[in-house]
């Protein structure tokens, strides 16, 4: 059992806790004791099923004390997932886990309880769901007038998870074994990767707290399409319970995140989530448009023509005096019918590129470090024009360049960095 004051677990017999040195009331104990015997019994009754990570994972009954703000994670605009969709997205991923675990377990029983998937140690309480799961509100984390609770913080952890999904998608696979414990696998030399979890969903539960007392402190509201998705979680909750055969929603989460959870818990957390990062995003489209410069251009990828022409094999390739008079002879070849239409036919009669002269010597969308130094250093020299041409030596030989146009595709916005 647990102590109901700091929730460090008890033996059956302590009625003061070691921890906090309370002494626990005589009802708390006599229902701590049912508890127990009743755990007991469904021990000896009902085996504990054997399932993979990521659903066996211990959540620490006290994290830590979290002194300051983490910073807010900048170019979130640009991670391509559309914050209003933060619900679907994140039970989409975990329902791709889900077909993990499906795939290397035996079928499910019938019997609904022991479907439960244990996150945690709350887990341990099987048979109870919401609520009456035992440190479904404990405290395990905190700072100043702000409390993570258990069933809290398992949204967050798995949101950690999903977003690093949605990310990689099996390529973490090569990392990550889901038919490990988390805490089983090291995600650095010091930390596991339960660790790493943790620290995730801390500073994205601190985060999003912050950013909505701030925004709820300067009067900010969602807008019409926003606090209608909101109001519609239930209503999708249900929709995904009954099209993946569960009783209801607060089984479908139980079954996805842990047995503590439940729709009044998770509705928050989304009500939360959705403030948060449309708040976020509203700062974030105020500061632009007060620095943002109109005259200040991207900067745009290269599009350049070379023709390639080696030395013979063996030769150094700066002193290859053949090599370079060969390449002084195409650039003066081409110089008498300076178009882009007959570069690319030289490039294709000349050009040792394979990767190139059938393409009359193109490449596209260069950008900065793509190619080799001195390659690159004359694609982006700042006087650099359109029909420019030259010679340029590098590691594989004299290449006759040709600088075709500025592409539409961008590498990088000032204003925006």
């Amino acid at each position: 059992m647990l102590c109901p004051y700091c929730g460090k677990e008890l033996s059956d017999t302590d009625r003061t806790c070691p921890a906090c040195g309370k002494a626990l009331p005589e009802a708390a104990a006599i229902v701590a004791d049912a508890a127990v015997n009743e755990a007991q019994q469904l021990e000896e009754t009902q085996p504990a099923p054997q399932l993979p990570a990521p659903y066996i994972t211990k959540a620490p009954e006290k994290v830590c004390t979290l002194p300051e703000v983490p910073q807010v994670r900048h170019g979130h605009s640009e991670t391509g997932r559309n914050l209003i969709f933060a619900v679907i997205i994140l039970a989409l991923a975990a329902l791709l886990v889900w077909g993990v675990y499906k795939t290397v377990t035996a079928p499910a029983p019938a019997d609904e309880s022991t479907l439960m998937q244990p996150v945690t140690d709350l887990a341990r309480n099987r048979g109870k769901t919401g609520l009456k799961v035992a440190g479904a509100k404990n405290i395990v984390a905190e700072t100043d007038d702000i409390q993570l609770t258990n069933q809290e913080f398992i949204y967050y952890y798995w949101d950690s998870f999903f977003s690093l999904y949605s990310t990689y998608g099996d390529t973490l696979t090569m990392y990550l074994d889901f038919t490990v414990p988390f805490d089983q696998q090291m995600f650095s030399p010091d930390q596991t990767w339960n660790d790493y979890f943790t620290q995730m969903a801390l500073q994205s539960w601190l985060q999003s707290k912050i950013l909505c007392a701030e925004a709820r402190a300067n009067g900010y509201t969602l807008s019409a399409d926003e606090q209608e998705y909101v109001d519609s979680t239930r209503a999708t909750l249900e929709e995904y319970a009954s099209s993946s055969g569960y009783a209801g929603p607060d089984s479908y989460l139980q079954n996805l995140f842990d047995p503590s959870s439940d729709v009044e818990s998770y509705t928050a957390y989304i009500a939360d989530s959705v403030l948060a990062s449309s708040y976020a995003s509203a700062c974030y489209d105020s500061i632009a448009a007060d620095v943002a410069d109109p005259n200040v251009q991207p900067h745009r990828c290269v599009n350049v023509r070379h023709i390639l022409i080696q030395p013979e094999a063996g030769t150094d390739i700066p002193d290859d005096a053949a090599a370079k008079a060969k390449a002084e002879e195409v650039l003066a070849l081409w110089a008498k019918n300076p178009t882009p239409e007959y570069f690319a036919e030289l490039a294709e009669t000349y050009s040792a590129d394979g990767g190139s002269n059938l393409r009359g010597g193109l490449y596209e969308d260069i950008y900065p470090g793509m190619m080799v130094t001195a390659f690159n250093d004359w694609c982006f020299d700042p006087v650099r024009q359109e029909g420019d041409s030259g010679i340029v030596v590098t590691e594989y030989g004299y290449h006759v360049m040709y600088f075709d146009s500025f592409s539409e595709t961008t590498y990088g916005d000032p204003n925006a960095e």
